[in-house]
């Protein structure tokens, strides 16, 4: 099995996969909802759109460099400048006039490589997009662009053997489908309708850490 290698890596990542309102978490690792709003950037794939076929891919993740944990407190709205005062336009059209107070989360200078299996005809058609995207790529937010370009390789071996080259770190691998003996994690898209709705479906991995140095 054929495989696609991604090298996700940036002074800012985010991979949120429980927010709640305004505290904006992320994951230690890429989510694979993370990664196919990326794919589908290079695509150039509507939010709207069809994703079953990228869904469908198998997710593997190498962590190469951990990273730091980093929270920025942020507000929005109910500031004046220069004598104007600024309102947040609320989903119904109305505007808000009290502030927004966020607390989002992001990792610092982590590196990782994600590998993805699936036909070789979409990994190739991927390749090709991520070297010439559709739309400019982040690392989970907009606002964290990519260190280094994202694809990395694309190999006739597959993921258990291209991520092993690296000795000493921790990888994440994702089961079959149907096998839930492993970790739980809810971060399959399911559907992305509009800005507001997300669904998503729990997929299953399996952690392996470092061997220890005797």
């Amino acid at each position: 099995m054929s495989c696609l290698l991604l090298r996700l890596e940036g002074p800012l990542q985010s991979w949120g996969y429980r927010s709640r309102f305004s505290d904006r978490d992320t994951g230690r690792e890429p989510t694979k909802s993370g990664v196919i709003g990326l794919l589908c950037c290079a695509l150039g794939r509507d939010r709207s759109q069809p994703m079953d076929d990228l869904r469908a891919l198998r997710m593997h993740v190498r962590v190469d460099r951990e990273g730091s944990h980093l929270e920025d407190y942020q507000t929005a709205g109910a500031g004046t400048f220069r004598g104007k005062s600024y309102t947040i336009l609320k989903s119904d059209g109305g505007q808000r006039k009290d502030a927004i107070l966020l607390q989002k989360h992001y990792l610092q200078d982590a590196s990782f490589v994600v590998a993805l299996e699936g036909p070789p005809d979409l990994l190739k058609t991927l390749s090709e997009a991520l070297q010439d995207p559709h739309w400019p790529l982040s690392l989970g937010r907009k606002s964290c662009p990519p260190a280094s370009p994202v694809f990395l390789e694309l190999c006739e071996e597959p993921a258990a053997i291209a991520l092993k080259k690296e000795k000493g770190v921790r990888f994440i691998w994702e089961l079959a489908p149907g096998d839930q003996r492993g970790d739980s994690k809810n971060d399959d898209p399911v559907a992305w309708p509009d800005r507001q709705t997300r669904h998503y479906a729990p997929r299953y991995t399996r952690e392996e850490m470092p061997e220890a140095t005797p």
